[in-house]
């Protein structure tokens, strides 16, 4: 069986054009289940065929309307030609492009031309098309560089990919994201906007070593609104404006600057402040309800802990439930009462005395976890709350919602297990788009910039 491969060409005027792609020889005698059907060396060359048919069509076109002058409607004439580089997702291909010189009228759609003009180069002003470079840019934001290069040359009939061009095309495309302007929203003065949640954690990862860091603090989280939802990742230390960039999410989920918004978060306080800067207004910050749980049950475990040791003497009555009943103030918002039992606990715990120094370890362990919680909540006391009446309404309590975003953004593409280092515009740009992958804005974006 052979097979002819052919492509035919309409243009605008109506005139036809027939391209020769290929042709595909498969022999009954040769037959079998591996030259069964299109093989994929035989696609990726007949793609690449097509893609410089319709190219070079596309080409001829533009130069051929361009020519003509849109004031005069006289044809322009060639100035010289240039060699330009077209880098596709489906191949490199080098053409021979015209420079069109000035018409003689002077006047071209309202404005003076001068010196000579590239008309492929109004629509296409880069070396690879918007495609191409969000193809690399969201492998490149799941996988590392490198397996980015080997996944797109395996399935593509793109040119030889090398790691450090789609790291710096990853960059040019979050910086993108980053320069963008926040969107005007016209406010209804008789409408409200929808209440904002904000989910904030922290992710980290390894640094590069001549930053002479161990680490950097990747911040991960959420905006939630009552219809939709967007995630964001930055690092602090190299964004120009970490606020600005949470502004442009805030104003993309509907906030009218005005109306105040609300962050969960785990008490780290340079988490919220970056809401706070971004805001410029009032923002109401609730502790996360799940430390705070975790941190009850530490106090639990160690109580425990002091009742089995066998030379235990004391008053057993006196650490009986305690966890139970701090759980129960904390969550409905009895703060005054749970720092009261947290202080008796305190003062329970050091009053054991006896010459069994198991006795005292696990009492001085009960101390040390009453003081840790006590101190926890003192400084974050303006953001507790009653937290039963948050979740029968409800309302959010706890930053689920923001450790997922740190699975999803930092550690399944920065984690430890990929034993790699970053510097800190490396690991924003990464954390950036990432995000924007993941909530499908990527598409969306390159799609109005090639529009």
């Amino acid at each position: 069986m052979d097979v002819q491969i052919s492509m035919e060409t309409t243009f605008d005027d109506g005139t036809r054009r027939t391209h020769r792609l290929g042709d595909l020889s498969r022999p009954y005698r040769l037959t079998n289940s591996e030259a069964l059907g299109l093989l994929l060396s035989d696609a990726k060359a007949i793609i690449s065929q097509i893609q410089r048919a319709i190219l070079t069509d596309q080409l001829e076109e533009v130069v051929a309307v361009n020519r003509t002058c849109s004031a005069c409607g006289s044809t322009k004439s060639i100035h010289d030609y240039r060699t330009r580089v077209f880098d596709t997702a489906f191949g490199r291909f080098r053409h021979q492009v015209p420079r069109l010189k000035q018409c003689k009228c002077g006047v071209a759609a309202g404005y003076k031309c001068r010196g000579e003009q590239s008309p492929v180069a109004k629509i296409f002003p880069d070396r690879a098309t918007p495609e191409l470079c969000r193809l690399q840019t969201e492998l490149g934001s799941r996988h590392s560089f490198r397996e980015a290069a080997r996944i797109m040359e395996t399935f593509l009939p793109c040119a030889k990919q090398i790691n450090t061009t789609v790291r710096n095309r990853l960059g040019r495309v979050a910086q993108s994201f980053i320069d963008r302007e926040p969107a005007q929203i016209s406010v209804d003065e008789d409408a409200q906007s929808p209440p904002l949640t904000v989910f904030l954690d922290g992710a980290h990862i390894r640094c590069r070593p001549e930053y002479q860091k161990r680490h950097l603090d990747v911040v991960v989280g959420k905006v939630e609104s009552p219809n939709m939802c967007r995630r964001f990742g930055l690092v602090a230390q190299a964004g120009p404006s970490p606020s600005g960039q949470l502004r442009q999410d805030l104003l993309a989920l509907g906030w009218d600057g005005q109306r105040p918004v609300t962050v969960i978060s785990d008490g780290e306080p340079a988490l919220p402040n970056l809401i706070r800067a971004a805001v410029d207004g009032r923002v109401r910050h609730i502790l996360d309800w799940w430390h705070i749980s975790m941190r009850v049950q530490h106090i639990e475990n160690a109580v425990k802990g002091l009742l089995q040791t066998e030379s235990f003497t004391g008053f057993p009555e006196l650490f009986k439930r305690p966890a139970e009943t701090l759980r129960w103030c904390l969550w409905h918002g009895k703060i005054m009462t749970a720092g009261t039992r947290l202080k008796l606990l305190m003062i329970d715990s050091g009053r054991v005395t006896t010459e069994d120094a198991a006795v005292r370890a696990a009492a001085a362990r009960v101390e040390a976890r009453c003081r840790e919680l006590y101190t926890y909540l003192g400084n974050n006391w303006d953001a507790l709350t009653n937290y039963g009446w948050r979740h029968r309404n409800g309302f959010s309590i706890s930053s689920s919602r923001a450790e997922g975003c740190v699975d999803d953004i930092g550690n399944a593409r920065m984690g430890k297990s990929r034993r790699m280092r970053w510097s800190p515009r490396g690991a924003h740009n990464v954390a950036v788009t990432r995000a924007a992958v993941l909530d499908g804005r990527l598409s969306v974006s390159h799609q109005e910039m090639a529009a």
